[in-house]
């Protein structure tokens, strides 16, 4: 599956699935875990906020770890914003 980046450490903070085939997750929108004191502009939560709907055993949004290398000690947390899964359907469903 290739989420639109040649290089992980020069990634955008967005990325969209592009899959050749039809999928669930085709077109949907990726985005990073926002940095300390900053916040997704979409949802408006901070990234202690998304962590908890990411982390643990029965997370309630869906999240994907990237490595630049298998061996690499670091990794890129992407969150899905949009799409089956994604942080903005779960705060549709909280408001609801």
């Amino acid at each position: 599956m290739d989420v639109g980046m040649k290089n992980i450490s020069n990634a955008t903070s967005e990325a969209t699935v592009h899959s050749p085939e039809a999928s669930p997750e085709a077109g949907c929108t990726w985005s990073r875990l926002p940095k300390p004191g900053e916040v997704e502009p979409r949802s408006g939560l901070n990234r202690h906020a998304i962590n908890k709907l990411i982390l643990g055993e029965s997370p309630m949004v869906l999240s994907r770890s990237l490595r630049s290398r298998p061996d690499a000690k670091r990794s890129i947390r992407l969150v899905k914003i949009t799409g089956s899964g994604s942080l903005l359907e779960y705060l549709n469903k909280v408001e609801a």
